[in-house]
C-alpha cells in the first residue's frame, strides 16, 4: 500500500526493518481473526510469535536509543497507567480474590494473551510511527476480516432473495456486539488517517485513501444493517459521522474565507457530501428494520424505573416487558439494556473491588440480592469491567485513554487526529457494548498500547508525507 511515511534523522537498519515487516504482517493477520469464532489456536499462534518478535525489536530500539529519549518525557504516562493496570490484577488475585481458582485459570489464559497483545502491540505502534505507511496494513487487516463475512453473507442473502438475512450466531463474528467491534474499529481507524492526510493537506496526493474509506465506511454500515440489525453499531458510526460532518462544514467555510476555492477543498466537500448521503441512505434503512429508534427514549426512562418494572431479572423470558401508559409493549433489548446498566451501577457500589473474575461477574453478583436472576451482563463493557476487577481497574483504564486523548491533543505527530478518534470511539464502544471477556479485554488492551506508542513524539515528524524513509 502507498500511503504515509515520516522523516527520522537516522535511517534504520535491514534488520529492523525486517523485524518491523515481519511485525506489521502478524498484526495483519491478527486483526482479521480476532474477533471471529473458533480461532483462538491461530491467534495464539500469532500472538506467542508477535511478542517473541517485539521483544527483540524493543531491545534493539532501547539500545539503540530511540525509545529512551521518547519515555523521559510525559508521554510515558499511558504506559505507567497500563503498568499500574497490570499491577493491579495481580494484587487483587492476591488480596481481594472471590474466586481464586476461576482467577487463576483467567490469568494463565485470557490475561496471557492481554500481556502478550500488549507486548506485540507496543512495539508494532514503535514501528509505523517510523515508517507510518504501514499503520493501513492494520485498517486492511480488520476489512480482510470483514470481508470473509460477506463470504457468508452473500450466499445466505441469495438464496433468501433479499438483502436483510440476519443471523446472531450463524456468521463467523459470533452475536452482534462482534461485528460492531470490527466495523467500529475500521470506521475509526481509516477515518483518522483520512483526517490526517487532510491536515497535512496531502489528501490531493492520496486519493485512493478516500476510496478505501468509502469502501470501509459502506462495509460496515452495510453490515450493521443488513446482516446484524444492530443499533449501537450503527448509532455509534452517528455519532463520529455527525461530528465530523459538523466540523467539515466548520473547516470549509473557514477555508473558502481565507482562502478560496482549491482542488484539495473541493475534494473535501465532495467527501462531506458523499458521507451525508450514505449516511442518510443507512439511517433510513435502519429505522424501517429497526423501529426501536422511534421510542427509544421513552423505552429508556422505563427501564431505568428497576424497581417498579422488575421483568429485566428474567431476560427473554415469555417476552415479558412492561407496557407504557398507551398499552404499547417496550422494546425489550432498549428496556433490558438500560436496566441491566441501572443495576451494574448499583453493584458497583456494593462491590468497588469487583470479583476479579471476567465470565459473569453480574450474574454472579445478581445472585446476591435477586436470587434465580438470569441476565449474564450489562452489555456494557465499562460496567462489567468494573464488576470484575473494580473501580481502581475502572479508574486506571480511563486514566490510560485520557491521558493519549489529552497528549495527542498537545502534540503534532504524524497520527494526531487518528489516535484522538481511534480513543473517543473505544470509549463509546465499551461504554455501549457487551465487550467484558476473554478476545474483547485482549482488543481493548491491544489499542492501549498501540495507542500509547503512536503518541509518543517522533523528531522530524509532524505530519504525514507521500515519503516512505526506512
Amino acid at each position: 500500500m502507498n500511503s504515509v511515511a515520516s522523516k527520522l534523522p537516522i535511517k534504520l537498519p535491514i534488520e529492523r526493518n525486517y523485524l518491523g515487516n515481519s511485525l506489521i504482517a502478524l498484526n495483519t493477520i491478527l486483526l482479521a481473526v480476532w474477533a471471529i469464532k473458533d480461532t483462538i489456536a491461530l491467534r495464539n499462534i500469532v500472538l506467542v510469535l508477535g511478542a517473541i518478535v517485539s521483544i527483540v525489536y524493543i531491545a534493539n530500539d532501547w539500545r539503540s536509543g530511540g525509545m529512551k529519549e521518547q519515555l523521559t518525557s510525559i508521554h510515558s504516562l499511558p504506559l505507567i497507567f497500563t503498568g499500574l493496570l497490570f499491577a493491579w490484577v495481580l494484587l487483587h488475585f492476591f488480596c481481594f480474590s472471590q474466586d481464586p481458582a476461576s482467577q487463576l485459570q483467567e490469568l494463565k489464559s485470557t490475561w496471557m494473551r492481554v500481556l502478550l497483545s500488549s507486548i506485540l502491540a507496543w512495539a508494532t505502534g514503535l514501528v509505523i510511527l517510523r515508517r507510518p505507511i504501514l499503520i493501513n496494513y492494520l485498517w486492511f487487516g480488520i476489512l480482510a476480516g470483514i470481508l470473509a463475512l460477506y463470504a457468508q453473507y452473500i450466499p445466505k442473502a441469495l438464496a433468501a432473495r433479499a438483502f436483510f438475512v440476519p443471523d446472531y450466531h450463524g456468521y463467523m463474528f459470533e452475536g452482534k456486539i462482534n461485528g460492531v467491534l470490527v466495523g467500529t474499529l475500521l470506521i475509526a481507524g481509516i477515518t483518522g488517517t483520512v483526517l490526517d492526510l487532510v491536515r497535512c493537506k496531502s489528501i490531493s496526493a492520496h486519493k485512493w485513501v478516500l476510496l478505501f474509506w468509502f469502501l470501509g465506511i459502506f462495509l460496515a454500515l452495510y453490515s450493521y444493517v443488513f446482516i446484524y440489525d444492530t443499533r449501537n453499531g450503527f448509532g455509534l458510526a452517528a455519532i463520529l459521522f455527525g461530528v465530523l460532518i459538523a466540523v467539515g462544514l466548520i473547516w470549509v467555510i473557514k477555508r473558502i474565507i481565507t482562502q478560496g476555492a482549491t482542488k484539495e477543498l473541493t475534494m473535501v466537500i465532495s467527501s462531506i457530501a458523499a458521507l451525508t448521503i450514505l449516511a442518510s441512505i443507512f439511517t433510513y434503512q435502519q429505522i424501517q428494520h429497526n423501529p426501536g429508534w422511534l421510542t427509544l427514549i421513552e423505552d429508556a426512562k422505563i427501564g431505568a424505573q428497576v424497581d417498579q418494572y422488575p421483568q429485566w431479572q428474567h431476560s427473554n423470558i415469555d417476552g415479558e416487558v412492561p407496557k407504557t401508559e398507551s398499552g404499547r409493549s417496550v422494546v425489550g433489548n432498549t428496556y433490558e439494556r438500560v436496566a441491566w446498566a441501572v443495576v451494574g451501577i448499583r453493584l458497583i457500589g456494593q462491590h468497588p473491588w469487583g470479583t476479579g473474575v471476567l465470565y459473569i461477574p453480574f450474574n454472579k453478583l445478581l445472585q446476591i440480592d435477586y436470587p434465580g436472576a438470569t441476565p449474564y451482563a450489562t452489555h456494557s463493557g465499562w460496567i462489567d469491567l468494573t464488576l470484575s476487577l473494580g473501580v481502581p481497574a475502572l479508574l486506571l483504564m480511563w486514566a490510560i485513554l485520557i491521558s493519549v486523548f489529552y497528549l495527542s491533543i498537545k502534540s503534532n505527530g504524524p497520527f494526531k487526529i487518528t489516535v484522538l478518534v481511534m480513543t473517543g470511539m473505544i470509549f463509546l464502544l465499551y461504554l455501549v457494548g457487551e465487550l467484558n471477556g476473554k478476545h474483547a479485554v485482549e482488543i481493548l488492551f491491544y489499542w492501549f498500547a498501540m495507542l500509547t506508542a503512536l503518541q509518543l513524539p517522533v523528531p522530524s515528524a509532524t505530519c504525514l508525507t507521500s515519503e516512505n524513509h526506512s
